[in-house]
């Protein structure tokens, strides 16, 4: 386990319950789905860490991005540039993915580890297209960003956006057949609908949950995969979304 004290270099509102936070972390090499957990105070109130994904890093800037939906993200939404945070990580397994087409499904606040899966892919030239959907129009977070990085960027909404529509409404209605894999990141009712779809391609879900420690102790995050408990920040982030029960 890696810590690291460093100090937020820029601080961006997203949109109005959603910021990023810049840090300069040189000598790391992440990889996609990977995350940092972060040290809200020094004290022990709140006593966890909060797990946030690598949005971006490029030349040693390491960004996340957090959406406050407790105590502690709110905590952490009041910190300025030039304060001082501990990030520890960066957690998780090093998926490596395939460079062939590929499609990224992004639900809500999803799209933060999927624009640095977007980086990745461009980096190496694999082309991908882009499916994006939100609940209202102004939820969307690097929608310009990680529109310019796809060969194609489809954005929909289920209120305030040119028509209502869903991503998996949206996809019922694509041609899939010219994509070798997809990655999804999203709410959980997200990636059970597209499990049921039963897409034409191996399909990777990053799977987003409360992880406790980040390092596989406490078994917060453990899911159920293909006939086993698996942990989520260990194991994972990143797993075949065909193989997770749901259910249990």
């Amino acid at each position: 386990m890696v810590a690291h004290k460093l100090k937020i270099s820029k601080k961006v509102w997203l949109t109005k319950n959603v910021f990023g936070m810049e840090f300069i972390l040189p000598r790391i090499r992440p990889y996609p789905g990977q995350f940092f957990q972060v040290r809200v105070n020094e004290g022990f109130e709140p006593f966890l860490n909060r797990p946030v994904s690598i949005a971006s890093y490029k030349s040693s800037r390491l960004l996340l991005a957090v959406k406050i939906v407790g105590r502690g993200t709110k905590m952490l939404s009041m910190k300025k540039p030039g304060e001082q945070l501990e990030l520890l990580g960066p957690f998780g397994g090093k998926f490596k993915p395939a460079r062939k087409r590929s499609l990224l499904i992004a639900g809500g606040i999803g799209m933060a580890p999927l624009r640095f899966l977007a980086e990745y892919l461009s980096a190496r030239k694999t082309v991908f297209d882009l499916l994006y959907g939100v609940r209202a129009s102004d939820e969307f977070v690097f929608r310009n960003k990680v529109g310019r990085m796809a060969d194609r960027a489809i954005f929909v909404a289920e209120r305030g956006y040119q028509k209502k529509e869903t991503v998996v409404s949206r996809l019922r209605r694509m041609d899939l057949a010219g994509y070798a894999v997809a990655y999804a990141c999203g709410p959980r009712t997200m990636l059970i609908e597209l499990q049921k779809l039963n897409l034409p391609m191996p399909a990777y879900a990053f799977c987003e949950d409360f992880l406790g420690c980040g390092c596989g102790l406490c078994m917060g995050c453990a899911i159920m995969y293909k006939g086993s408990y698996r942990r989520i920040c260990v194991d994972g982030p990143v797993l075949e979304l065909g193989g997770i029960d749901f259910e249990v």
